[in-house]
């Protein structure tokens, strides 16, 4: 009987002993992995993102520059619309300079909304300097304080000076803009 307990005993202890030993390496194997997932998930994410900011929701040509609204956000907490998008020298040559007076927005109800706060460069001014062709610049617009949250812009307008930079600026027009509230 007494060896037969510790028979029971010996098996016991070693069954215990061989789970304990192969859980630190599932562990150590579950926490690579999991690691791995974090950063394709991270991956998925970036790419995800470089998809949607290259692909144009609305565009439009104006002096040989191609326009392309990549995203329309709204923020509702303070009613701030910040519009993406990116501007390409289509023609030959280096282009001089780029400016844009305004940005103006026409909602569903008619209400308008104006801003000059156009960014065409990183650093926040309004006037893009050589462009060289072919390359996508990126650019930002923020209209702020607007009243309500609106599906829909009915109309954009950017309002751009031409090449010689001393006549009026002309209006580049996108209709029926979606805006993605958050």
């Amino acid at each position: 009987m007494k060896i037969i307990f510790t028979v029971l005993f010996l098996v016991v202890v070693q069954v215990c002993n061989a789970q304990s030993s192969s859980c630190e390496n599932l562990i150590k194997n579950k926490e690579r992995d999991q690691q791995q997932i974090d950063e394709l998930g991270r991956q998925v994410a970036y790419y995800k993102n470089l998809l949607h900011t290259t692909k144009a929701i609305r565009s439009a040509t104006y002096e040989d520059i191609r326009y392309d609204i990549q995203r329309v956000r709204g923020l509702r907490k303070d009613g701030t619309i910040l519009i993406e998008f990116t501007y390409q020298n289509m023609d030959e040559g280096l282009m001089d300079a780029l400016q844009v007076e305004k940005a103006v927005i026409v909602e569903p109800l008619g209400k308008r909304f104006q801003t000059t706060q156009v960014s065409l460069t990183a650093d926040g001014r309004f006037r893009a300097v050589d462009l060289v062709p072919g390359v996508p610049y990126k650019a930002l617009t923020v209209l702020r304080k607007t009243s309500a949250d609106f599906p829909t812009m009915r109309t954009l307008v950017l309002y751009i000076f031409p090449r010689d930079n001393i006549s009026s600026p002309e209006p580049v027009i996108f209709e029926n803009v979606p805006v993605v509230w958050e």
